[in-house]
């Protein structure tokens, strides 16, 4: 008898999740969930589609929108930056200290290649949020290849 059970995950061609190392990602960051929370940030990010445009958000309580980096590459956004600390006096006392500061970098793969120039994003109370219009005409996520007979 096999004790080995495989998790199959969806697979949703139009989707974000189609992303085939979405899956080996997920796992690496859950292994490493306690170690990178206490390293510093780790933004919670939430995405969602519909016919028009992907929206992505990102939570980023206490920053300052100056402190963030927004980047496409490849067909790759980026969101990046620091949560810098307050200034600690030397005449206070801390007893507890949770609150976490540093620098993130988070990288999300897009389904299609946009028009860098349509893409819009907004920063209020926190939440970062992308909004990114899909192509008109968008290419086929499988191209089948014809097979000759020899």
């Amino acid at each position: 008898m096999n004790n080995f059970q495989r998790k199959i995950i969806p697979f949703h061609r139009t989707s974000l999740i189609a992303d085939p190392f979405n899956f080996l990602r997920q796992e690496i960051d859950r292994l490493f969930e306690v170690s990178s929370s206490l390293e510093g940030l780790r933004p919670q990010f939430e995405t969602r589609e519909n016919d028009n445009y992907v929206e992505i958000t990102a939570e980023l309580p206490g920053m300052k929108e100056e402190d963030i980096n927004l980047s496409l590459s490849n067909g790759i956004l980026t969101v990046s930056g620091e949560k810098k600390s307050e200034e600690k006096k030397e005449e206070e006392t801390y007893h507890i200290t949770e609150r976490q500061y540093g620098s993130f970098s988070r990288s999300l793969k897009l389904p299609y290649e946009p028009e860098q120039n349509d893409i819009t994003a907004s920063f209020k109370d926190g939440v970062l949020k992308v909004t990114i219009p899909k192509p008109k005409e968008m290419k086929p996520d499988v191209y089948k290849i014809p097979i000759q007979r020899t």
